[in-house]
């Protein structure tokens, strides 16, 4: 009975020690895990800048004009081909938008030697990748192939350039899913945003379209690609890129015989387009969306040209600005506010002056809070100067995915056309890292000050107007338009003249 008694205390005792034993591991466990995770409060620093140091590239211009580039690059069995020619939808005749494009695309649809279902399935036997589209500014041919088939792919290639038959069938098609694609995206208020946005900011400049209209498609005829295509791919307006797993020594001849005998220079006849309305006011266009759920905006204004020499302190100020996730309207609209899922800024830069954008798709109710914080954010870049953190760290970032991207053929090539494109200096891609790296926090201010217009700021909003209208006026004039592009009869009666 003694050593029952016993037995029992001893239990009774440890149970009610066992609450004190629990809580003393369970401080311990807290305390090792916060010991262990405090790492995760301290970001890693990223690495000064690498040296960097292209490969050598073979430079050479064709009788005809055509600007060449190689580079061998026998790292991997693989050969990249891209060409790249100075013309694009800016060229379009004002009533057939599209022109450019629809070329563009047609060129993998049928030749004088082949089908286009020919044409795939040679490009799918040697392994390889085949397209071609248009911008505003350029129009870009591009393919990737293993690289024991290099000459298989550049007899496409040049069949393709030099034959396309644009088969009406084929164009029939594809202005059948243009005008329905064009018709979806009417419901997409992404489109519908930067479809005003770009009409506000370059009027009746051809950067104006971002899409054209069905009835402008159905206007173009085959003949017009014809014409389209003979007027203007031409060699002295073109630069072709080739890099990979080959000897220079045995395809220069070839590049210089294919693309020479068959292929003449000429001229493009440039459009003359209007200039850009000048802004003389802060006004807001809506585009009225009834029923939605959330509110899409862009504020901005003209921008600059590829060439400009604001182009590096620019590209850094909307880095700090809006340039990523840890950008300062991320952090504030986002983590802070909690108004959206992210919000950015950016640069546009082409050939012409292009636009500088801040945007975001903000919930309906904090429509007017978030252009506020837009204000602020945009403000504060013109006027206080960025930290040496926020600077350093922006500078990290640019030129470390610049590097990265050049390590890929298709990056590689991709910079190098965009330099022979724009016409930019011969040391462009080596200078890049000095001259962000050189750029100075007062440059920062200045260009923005420069650059971002924030007196006459054009805000282009998507969402329900009956909503949101009231509290964008405290922002300026509002003009309303419809989801076809048309300005709504309230908006005429609200803002007469």
């Amino acid at each position: 009975m003694r050593v029952k008694a016993l037995a029992t205390s001893l239990l009774i005792a440890m149970s009610m020690q066992a609450p004190c034993i629990s809580a003393w591991a369970e401080d311990s466990s807290a305390a090792t895990t916060a010991s262990a995770e405090a790492w995760r409060k301290k970001p890693p620093e990223a690495p000064a800048p690498r040296p960097f140091h292209l490969p050598k590239i073979e430079s050479f211009k064709l009788a005809n004009g055509l600007s060449v580039q190689l580079v061998e690059d026998h790292r991997y069995p693989l050969v990249t081909i891209a060409l790249g020619l100075k013309i694009g939808s800016s060229l379009d005749p004002v009533k057939k938008r599209g022109v450019a494009s629809l070329t563009a695309d047609m060129l993998t649809e049928g030749t004088k030697k082949k089908t286009s279902k020919q044409i795939a399935d040679e490009v799918d036997f040697i392994g390889g990748g085949l397209k071609a589209g248009a911008d505003n500014d350029f129009t870009i041919v591009s393919s990737s192939v293993l690289s024991k088939y290099t000459d298989r792919l550049i007899a496409v290639f040049e069949d393709i350039l030099f034959n396309p038959t644009f088969p009406q069938a084929e164009f029939d098609l594809k202005k059948t899913n243009l005008i329905q694609e064009l018709a979806m995206k009417r419901s997409n208020p992404d489109f519908l945003l930067e479809e005003r946005f770009a009409k506000v900011i370059f009027g009746d400049h051809p950067y104006s379209s971002i899409a054209p209209t069905p009835e402008s498609v159905k206007s173009i005829t085959r003949a017009d690609l014809e014409a389209f295509h003979k007027a203007n791919y031409l060699p002295n307006e073109a630069a072709l890129v080739i890099i990979g797993d080959f000897d220079s020594a045995k395809i220069r001849p070839l590049i210089s015989k294919d693309f020479s005998e068959q292929w003449k220079p000429g001229h493009i006849a440039k459009n003359d387009g209007q200039g850009v309305p000048a802004r003389t006011e802060q006004r807001i266009y809506l585009v009225d969306r009834p029923g939605s759920v959330q509110s899409n905006i862009k504020m901005g204004n003209v921008g600059i040209k590829r060439t400009d020499p604001d182009y590096y302190a620019l590209t850094l100020a909307n880095q700090i600005l809006g340039g990523a996730a840890n950008s300062r309207l991320f952090l504030n609209l986002r983590e802070a506010k909690s108004f959206t899922y992210g919000a950015y800024s950016g640069v546009a830069a082409g050939k012409e002056p292009g636009s500088f954008g801040a945007e975001a798709s903000v919930r309906t109710e904090v429509t007017a809070p978030s252009l506020q914080e837009f204000f602020y954010e945009l403000s504060r870049i013109r006027n206080i100067k960025v930290t040496d953190k926020e600077l350093n760290e922006a500078k990290k970032y640019l030129t470390g995915s610049f590097q990265l991207g050049l390590e890929t053929q298709g990056g590689l090539a991709q910079r190098l056309l965009e330099g022979q494109l724009y016409d930019l200096p011969r040391d462009y891609l080596e200078t890049y890292t000095d001259k962000i790296m050189t750029v100075s926090a007062d440059d920062v201010r200045n260009v923005a000050r420069k650059h971002i217009d924030l007196g006459h700021i054009a805000i282009t909003v998507v969402g329900d107007a009956k909503v949101i209208k009231p509290d964008l006026q405290i922002f300026g004039p509002v003009d309303v338009y419809d989801v076809s592009g048309k300005v709504s009869t309230e908006s005429k009666s609200d803002n007469p003249g």
